[in-house]
């Protein structure tokens, strides 16, 4: 059952939130229908992180962090999302990810993880950051969908953290994709289900791009032109 928002607040979040966030990652890690569907932060990574500008918005709902949203910039280290997409180095300076996005059990449904991203897509093209990436599980459907419909797209797709398989999307936010536009009528659209690792490798391999997912009885299927 969805909590519907009567009075939500949306702010950057800073050092005071440590406690927060990790008692939220908690209820959330205690709910998960499968533990690789997120990768769960130290609270090393929260102290880190809450010293940079901006890098981590947070949605409270009575007083209590009910959603939270993190970008890191990962420069030319070597987990950049970048070069991951084969991106030249002076791309790689340009380049933010969406790390992580989160939102509490009793409060999915609100829409929470699209309007997160949506207001840190703004911050990143504010810092002057061109290329936004991030990752997502096959098995988190919802999640995926969320970052389709701001724009980003699958563009790889590969194990990454503890072999965990991970779509790796990305979005160029000064330059529109064709998911941002009118597209032609003869394009090339295939369909696949949402488990078919092997079929959706081969498909990123020849130059698709993941771009709209429909959810079905028995699964989803991710549309690739």
């Amino acid at each position: 059952m969805t909590i519907p928002l009567i009075d939500a607040d949306m702010k950057f979040l800073k050092a005071g939130s440590l406690p927060d966030l990790m008692s939220l990652q908690s209820i959330i890690a205690a709910n998960l229908p499968c533990p690789e569907i997120f990768m769960l932060h130290e609270e090393k990574f929260f102290q880190e992180i809450l010293r940079l500008e901006r890098s981590v918005i947070g949605v409270t709902a009575e007083e209590e962090l009910i959603a939270f949203s993190i970008i890191r910039i990962p420069g030319l280290a070597d987990d950049s999302l970048g070069k991951d997409l084969n991106m030249r180095e002076e791309e790689l300076i340009k380049v933010a990810h969406l790390q992580a996005a989160a939102v509490h059990p009793a409060y999915r449904g609100n829409g929470l993880q699209r309007k997160l991203t949506s207001a840190h897509l703004r911050v990143i093209e504010d810092m002057g950051y061109e290329h936004v990436c991030c990752t997502v599980s096959p098995k988190n459907p919802v999640s995926l969908a969320n970052y389709l419909s701001c724009g980003l797209m699958i563009e790889g797709l590969r194990p990454k953290m503890q072999g965990w398989w991970r779509f790796i999307l990305h979005k160029n936010i000064l330059h529109p994709n064709f998911a941002d536009m009118e597209r032609p009528v003869d394009i090339n659209e295939i369909k696949i289900q949402i488990s078919d690792i092997e079929g959706q490798l081969d498909l990123v391999k020849r130059g698709f791009k993941g771009f709209k997912i429909t959810f079905l009885p028995d699964g989803a299927e991710v549309f690739y032109a």
